[in-house]
């Protein structure tokens, strides 16, 4: 059984380097999940390794060594698997929702409780040992798999908290993954020579990365290539992004612009946890054809998801007064959704104007 483990660690070793491999450059410079799965394969592979030394080596007539210090590695890197693979899994989920700060702590500490408890079996040879020249499990030997199996239900928990958040094949392929630690356990029930641990863990990243990685790697480099055509341009409202206004507000002379409206659109986080980042678009869509239609001809801009700026040329004070009084007006008849503050000056220059705007948001 050993060698027939050793083959499948072998080649499920290869194909993980080969999507590696083929991979390294879609992680540069990528988001965060696609950081963490190309983490997760490079562990992975490492523990395989090692999972695939301790089988080779143990026939050999050679020291025990080896083998023991394999055996530390394939041991521990399970822990480091979680640990990365939960990063992976919250940052999947947050691009569709809002996920708490401490949503990834009980993992982390299943996952240290596990690794501690590894080092130390292995330090006091409860865990693992050497006898007679062969590596021998010690009376400790089954508990870091109770600490793993926590963590793995944990995420069970939260991935079907976030469930309506996630598309369906990232859904299904997180619980296949998170699904094969205890199908390994099944098998080392009927067999306990059995430890198909990494195969299937292989296995498992290979069916993420068909149905989750490779589609978010091509939506990622489609929406990089549409910034690249035009990088002063926000992709929602088709408005004038923060580099432009950054450059507007370094171009502009001193006294030009007469008025700016500064406005946080409320309640964004809320409505993405709640419908996804589409009526989180619907929602700033909305907003800005009320602003637009508040202040014609103003130069509006975009700078971060929730803040819009317009700026106003040759407006009289009372002009502006009165404006912003009507845009008050249309955010209470539409749920206060946004709040904004306004500033006018015939001599400021702009970026000073700007800050005055946003500080004044809710007075008067």
């Amino acid at each position: 059984m050993g060698s027939i483990i050793t083959y499948a660690d072998i080649i499920s070793a290869v194909f993980l380097f080969i999507l590696l491999c083929g991979s390294i450059f879609s992680f540069h410079g990528r988001d965060k999940s696609t950081f963490y799965f190309g983490c997760c394969i490079i562990a992975a592979f490492i523990g395989m390794v090692a999972d695939a030394i301790c089988y080779i080596t143990v026939d050999s007539d050679e020291s025990a060594m080896p083998m023991l210090v394999a055996d530390f590695i394939s041991f521990i890197i399970v822990g480091v698997l979680l640990i990365l693979f939960a990063n992976y899994m919250f940052s999947v989920i947050e691009t569709r929702a809002s996920v708490p700060r401490w949503g990834i702590l009980p993992v982390l500490a299943f996952a240290l409780a596990d690794m501690i408890m590894i080092v130390a079996g292995t330090i006091n040879g409860k865990l693992i040992y050497t006898e007679n020249g062969e590596v021998m499990e010690g009376e400790w030997a089954d508990y870091p798999s109770i600490f793993a199996f926590l963590a793995i239900l944990y995420l069970y928990y939260a991935i079907i908290c976030y469930r309506k958040a996630l598309r369906t094949e990232q859904f299904l392929a997180i619980v296949v993954f998170l699904s094969f630690p205890i199908v390994d356990s099944w098998l080392t029930l009927i067999n306990p020579d059995v430890d198909f641990t990494y195969p299937l863990i292989a296995v498992a990243f290979m069916v993420i990365y068909v149905i989750v990685q490779e589609h978010a790697v091509a939506e990622d480099t489609i929406r990089k290539e549409i910034y690249e055509e035009d990088d002063h341009t926000d992709p929602v409202t088709g408005l004038k992004n923060r580099r432009a206004y950054d450059e507007a507000v370094k171009a502009e002379e001193r006294g030009r612009a007469n008025g700016v409206v500064y406005c946080n659109v409320n309640h964004l986080n809320d409505i993405r946890e709640k419908n996804g980042p589409a009526a989180v678009d619907k929602k700033v869509l909305e907003f800005y054809e009320i602003l637009k239609d508040s202040f014609p001809g103003a130069e509006i801009y975009r700078t971060f998801e929730n803040v819009f700026v317009a700026i106003l040329y040759g407006i009289s004070e009372d002009t502006l007064q009165r404006k912003t009084g009507s845009f008050g007006e249309a955010m209470e008849q539409n749920d206060n959704m946004a709040s904004f503050g306004y500033v006018y000056s015939d001599s400021d220059i702009l970026f000073d104007m700007v800050r005055n705007a946003e500080q004044n948001i809710g007075v008067g």
